[in-house]
């Protein structure tokens, strides 16, 4: 392995772990309810996609049968996990006799979240039958949109795709349009820019100084930190939490100097190819271990349940990711290779980062 493709391994890895810090940081915000900076995870979510979108796209920019190839290889990576969640808490209210208006969804909430369209609830939320599906919901918006501008050169689409995003935002503040454009239409959907500007740069061969790339892991520490301190203002997350994720964005990737992460490196990894298993499996996990702590755990012991929480929800992932979701996702992407003329190879995971023991292409 060359010099300059081991720095490159260590700062892609840098963003799997990035990835279980996002995931992580969503679980604890759930098991503390007023660790409310732990939410910021979802933004940083954002911003890595769109990254991962443009870097591991490379060889589709431009093609003729790029939108259809990548969007049947996101459908292949987000569906089948999420809509066996999903099914599940449509099933768990259903099996219990609990009337589904008493908890808040209708049959065209249930429908709209396995279509990935934004649907109010009864009280006007725009949650999903999975409370975190809703940014699943951008994500799909994004996936579309992308696909696209595909046929573009990357230089060309992701310029195209800031553009159309920048609009819609401005035409949403102006015009505050109803839903569901309203909800497409709100400032958090910049960050996905964020993430591709970034990995266009990265394509590019722009790098960063190491003092650069340390002074921005250390203005976005403060800024998350300011937001945990003074509160957290809505209106404003797409720069409150999105540009300093997009801060560490970039100095994980465009730095010039990389540290040899070890195996604590290479274990965070690992559980950044299980987050999207995490993201999804701690709700249900939480509800079981709640149920059951009701009726036998200590009533006065809530850090052994916070515990009890934390390491079951990440155990649950890890064997979900192992046993199902990356097993399914490998089997569909076999099926959509063979039976489109992409040149990528078979079982290549085109729109994500490879894993810790893959060297990046």
């Amino acid at each position: 392995m060359t010099a300059a493709a081991e720095r490159s391994t260590r700062s892609l890895l840098s963003i799997q772990i990035l990835r279980a810090v996002a995931a992580l940081g969503v679980v604890l915000a759930h098991i503390f309810p007023g660790a409310v900076i732990g939410t910021a995870g979802v933004d940083l979510f954002f911003v890595i996609s769109g990254f991962i979108m443009v870097y591991a796209s490379e060889r589709l920019f431009g093609r003729r049968d790029a939108p259809r190839v990548f969007f049947l290889r996101r459908l292949a990576r987000i569906v089948p996990l999420y809509w066996v969640v999903t099914a599940v808490l449509v099933a768990y209210p259903v099996l219990a006799g609990v009337d589904l208006a008493a908890v808040n969804l209708t049959p065209s909430v249930i429908l709209g979240s396995f279509a990935f369209f934004p649907t109010p609830r009864p009280d006007g939320s725009m949650l999903t039958v999975h409370f975190l599906g809703w940014t699943l919901n951008y994500e799909m918006f994004f996936y579309a949109v992308f696909a696209g501008f595909i046929v573009l050169s990357r230089q060309r689409a992701v310029a195209s795709i800031t553009a159309l995003f920048v609009a819609i935002v401005i035409l949403g503040l102006v015009f505050k349009p109803p839903q569901p454009l309203g909800f497409w239409a709100d400032p958090i959907i910049l960050e996905f820019c964020f993430g591709m500007l970034i990995a266009s740069a990265y394509r590019d061969g722009v790098r960063l100084a190491p003092a650069v790339g340390a002074s921005l892991i250390v203005a976005a520490a403060a800024a998350f930190a300011a937001s945990a301190a003074w509160g957290y203002h809505l209106p404003w997350r797409a720069a409150e939490w999105g540009l300093p994720s997009a801060a560490l964005i970039a100095a994980c990737t465009l730095s010039k100097g990389s540290p040899n992460l070890g195996i604590v490196g290479r274990a965070f990894g690992f559980l950044g190819d299980a987050s999207y298993s995490l993201y999804l499996v701690h709700f249900p996990v939480f509800l079981v271990d709640r149920k059951a702590w009701s009726l036998w755990g200590p009533a006065d012991e809530p850090w052994l349940l916070a515990l009890v929480l934390f390491a079951s929800s990440i155990t649950a992932a890890i064997v979900v990711y192992l046993f199902f979701e990356n097993p399914s996702r490998k089997w569909l992407q076999r099926k959509i290779e063979r039976r489109s003329n992409a040149t990528l190879p078979v079982g290549s995971p085109l729109p994500t980062l490879p894993s810790s023991d893959h060297m990046p292409r």
